[in-house]
């Protein structure tokens, strides 16, 4: 099996794909395709393949070089959540390095323990970036 991870805008991520995930879910919400076409038109998405087949998606919302939130992190429930979500958010901080704060809400496990902060009373990770070189860890 081949695992690949690209932006978006390397390899189209397929709307359907991204509903099919999403419907794993037991929160999926009602988005349609159309819903789901804007969606990656818009901020940065990164999916996960294996061999052909999407089996992971998340997406970072901008403003400008402020800040960026990282909205959603969906891995299909046969693969392991973990390690496929920090392959997504470190492939998604990579994108963003130029972005001086970034909020994301997930799971403990999905991150790294460096460069981030953690607010426990609302559950938000921080990410805050001095140097592109701080953002990533071995995948």
């Amino acid at each position: 099996m081949s695992i690949q991870i690209a932006f978006h805008h390397e390899r189209p991520i397929s709307p359907a794909a991204i509903l099919s995930l999403c419907n794993q879910q037991a929160a999926a919400d009602a988005r349609t395709i159309a819903q789901t076409e804007l969606m990656l038109q818009e901020g940065l998405t990164v999916g996960v393949w294996a061999d052909q087949q999407l089996i992971g998606f998340s997406r970072a919302v901008t403003v400008g070089r402020l800040c960026a939130y990282i909205k959603e992190v969906v891995v299909d429930k046969r693969y392991p959540q973990a390690r496929i979500g920090q392959k997504l958010i470190n492939h998604l901080l990579k994108g963003l390095e130029q972005v001086e704060i970034i909020h994301l809400l997930c799971a403990r496990d999905l991150l790294t323990d460096r460069g981030t902060d953690t607010h426990k009373d609302t559950g938000t990770w921080l990410f805050q970036h001095k140097k592109a070189s701080d953002l990533s860890s071995p995948a």
